[in-house]
């Protein structure tokens, strides 16, 4: 100890406060108590998609903790859209992250295999074509949209999945809505993507 102590000029070496790992210059990254490693940043941070500046290290800990609890091993991001949606094409699973600022609320992220993914839907409020929609953020026309969501019916869970992308009355010839509408055709396109099997590679599923 005292040797280490030498080398590092008598100063003990920083770790982490959640695991313990020594920090390093690029593996630092500091929440309202002190400093956690990038390893834990990730957890906390909910795959680097949320802020973790203002949070405590019980709240630190408690969100690693409930990250752990969602997670395997077989999950390997190989894409992603935004915060909004996670792809392992090598597992064929997604996962909806459900970070704050999509859910509003702190939730855990959400893992479906993709052979489970039966449909794929976009729908607004109020009701129309997503192409009229397109056209009139395009001619910055007026008119409001109360909420924006990307919507999939799984199989496996006999349940309904909703990725959030407006949740609050926003005006078409905004910039935020026209960006979010560009984030909801993306992942409705890249759902339809995953989800259309091919029998040249032995796919029994038929395009959505």
């Amino acid at each position: 100890e005292a040797y280490i102590s030498k080398m590092t000029g008598g100063s003990k070496m920083k770790t982490c406060d959640v695991c313990q790992k020594p920090l390093g210059v690029f593996n630092k990254f500091r929440y309202a108590d002190g400093y956690i490693c990038k390893e834990c940043y990730k957890k906390a941070s909910n795959h680097f998609a949320e802020t973790i500046v203002k949070k405590n290290l019980s709240e630190i800990k408690e969100l690693c903790e409930r990250y752990e609890a969602t997670q395997t091993d077989e999950f390997q991001i190989t894409g992603k859209i935004g915060n909004f949606l996670l792809i392992d094409e090598i597992h064929q699973k997604i996962c909806l992250p459900n970070n704050r600022m999509v859910k509003k609320e702190a939730a855990l992220p959400e893992f479906y295999a993709i052979e489970d993914i039966e449909q794929c839907r976009i729908e607004v409020d109020p009701k129309q074509s997503i192409e009229a929609l397109e056209h009139k953020a395009e001619r910055r026309e007026d008119g409001t949209v109360n909420y924006l969501k990307v919507k999939l019916w799984i199989t496996g869970n006999k349940k309904l999945a909703e990725i959030s992308l407006i949740s609050n009355p926003v005006r078409i010839k905004s910039y935020a809505f026209r960006q979010s509408l560009q984030f909801a055709r993306k992942i409705e396109q890249e759902i339809n993507r995953l989800t259309s099997y091919e029998e040249t590679e032995g796919g029994s599923h038929e395009a959505i």
